[in-house]
């Protein structure tokens, strides 16, 4: 499969969803962005992994681009609730980086009710997104 970086170079094939590269050679790291419709193929490969991180006893960094985010298609509630556990225990960090205010304050009020620390950066945010993410803060 390569290295960490090589993975997280990879894209999906689903059009508006990526796994892109952060620059980091932290194996905790997954890092997408989503442009246009999260499909539901997407949303496992996200499951999956994160499922390779916690294979190793580790919680999962996750930054999240909603670069031009369209919603998500139906598909996606399946393989959430399909990965439930997964999401909700194997992810440690989750950092949105968007310009959609109505999900700021959402991904503000979700943060107090999880065990995960999750915070919303606006994209002129985006190295301070990166630097949260990764400073365990």
């Amino acid at each position: 499969m390569g290295n960490h970086a090589e993975k997280q170079a990879e894209t999906t094939t689903d059009g508006g969803f990526e796994f892109i590269d952060l620059g980091t050679d932290d194996p905790r790291v997954v890092a997408m962005r989503i442009t246009g419709k999260l499909h539901a193929e997407g949303m496992a490969e996200l499951v999956k992994r994160i499922e390779t991180v916690a294979a190793t006893g580790q919680q999962s960094l996750v930054y999240v681009d909603l670069a031009t985010f369209a919603g998500s298609e139906l598909g996606v509630v399946k393989e959430k609730l399909t990965g439930m556990r997964t999401l909700w225990t194997g992810i440690e960090r989750l950092a949105y980086v968007l310009d959609i205010e109505w999900m700021s304050k959402m991904i503000g009020l979700v943060d107090a009710v999880t065990p995960m620390h999750l915070r919303a950066f606006g994209h002129d945010q985006d190295e301070e997104a990166r630097a949260w993410l990764l400073s365990g803060e």
